[in-house]
């Protein structure tokens, strides 16, 4: 009997040391997809949200509007249960989730405060971030290299007489989670489905427990 009992404990230490090696070992999807320029937004708190003030801490990005009636709302149902999985293990201070809205226009702080509600956000952890059309549009598409397409505006074009109109509903923007460190770097793309998810919020916890 104690010759089972020794030959558990010795199997139950190999396995947690097997255990403590895979969690040291970095997500295989995570790569330097290049470094986001200097930005600053106001969430629906009035609050500001800036590259500087997220600074040391890894966080997730996604883009969408409030009026969107098809791709957005799945999308922010994903970021509630994205929200969910975070609040299992985040720290007070931890990582956080920042959703950029493509139509400033529109959504004015007290339209995202209440499109918050409607997702259940937690403002600790799941923010909505603004600024005027210009600066939105060069940092969703020169800044994290996502798609911004109005049908209202032909490519290449100025945005004069754009950035003072709502964002059309058939506007082409990301549905992809972009997943940033805490040197500001992007790190990996993620889709929206369950298992997209988990990995990356494995990845976010692996981020946030080793710093660079």
């Amino acid at each position: 009997m104690k010759r089972v009992q020794r030959s558990l404990r010795l199997a139950t230490l190999i396995w947690l040391a097997a255990a403590t090696v895979g969690c040291d070992k970095a997500p295989e999807e995570l790569r330097d997809l290049g470094a986001l320029p200097a930005w600053s937004f106001k969430t629906e708190q009035g609050v500001t949200v800036s590259d500087r003030s997220l600074a040391g801490k890894p966080w997730v990005a996604n883009f969408l509007f409030t009026s969107c009636p098809t791709s957005c709302p799945p999308l922010a149902q994903a970021t509630a249960k994205l929200q969910s999985r975070i609040g299992l293990w985040r720290p007070s201070t931890g990582p956080r989730i920042i959703s950029f809205t493509v139509d400033p226009v529109t959504d004015s702080a007290e339209v995202l405060r209440t499109f918050a509600r409607k997702y259940g956000a937690d403002a600790k952890i799941w923010s909505f971030a603004r600024a005027d059309y210009a600066a939105t549009d060069a940092l969703v598409t020169r800044g994290f290299l996502q798609p911004l397409i109005r049908s209202d505006r032909r490519p290449d074009a100025p945005l004069t007489g754009v950035a003072a109109t709502p964002t059309p509903i058939d506007t082409a923007h990301s549905m992809r989670f972009v997943l940033v460190d805490g040197s500001g770097t992007m790190r990996a793309l993620y889709d929206s489905d369950p298992h997209s998810l988990a990995r990356l919020d494995k990845a976010l916890r692996w981020l946030y427990e080793h710093p660079r």
